[in-house]
C-alpha cells in the first residue's frame, strides 16, 4: 500500500472543504424574503414571518408590513402618500424619503424565451 504524501492530503482537505461550503450555501436556501434599501441602508426581512418595520429614510420614518406573504408600506413622512396607496405589492418605490421594497427569491419567472 502507497503512503499518501502531504500534498495529496493538502489537496484532498481542500477540495473536502470547499465541497462542504458550497454544499451548506446551496442546500441552505432562505426562501423570500423582503429587501429593504433606506437612504443608503439595507435590511432584510423574512416574507414568511409576520411582522411591522420601521426603517429610517431621507425625511422621516417608514412603516413597513409583513403579512400573509405580501408586503405593503402602511405609513410614511412623504407629503403624498403614494406609496403607501400601492398597497402590496412585490417592488414599492418612494422616491421622497428614498425608500425602495423589493420582493427577492420568490421562486417566479418574469419571462420565458424559448
Amino acid at each position: 500500500m502507497k503512503i499518501p504524501k502531504a500534498g495529496d492530503i493538502i489537496f484532498f482537505l481542500l477540495i473536502l472543504g470547499a465541497g462542504i461550503f458550497l454544499s451548506r450555501n446551496f442546500l441552505t436556501k432562505r426562501g423570500p424574503s423582503v429587501e429593504v434599501n433606506a437612504n443608503g441602508n439595507k435590511y432584510e426581512y423574512s416574507l414568511s414571518q409576520d411582522g411591522i418595520y420601521q426603517v429610517g429614510g431621507r425625511i422621516g420614518n417608514t412603516t413597513i408590513e409583513i403579512k400573509d406573504g405580501k408586503v405593503r408600506i402602511i405609513d410614511s413622512p412623504c407629503p403624498n402618500k403614494t406609496c403607501v396607496h400601492q398597497n402590496w405589492g412585490n417592488l414599492i418605490i418612494c422616491l421622497p424619503n428614498n425608500v425602495i421594497v423589493s420582493v427577492k427569491d420568490q421562486g417566479e419567472f418574469d419571462a420565458i424565451a424559448e
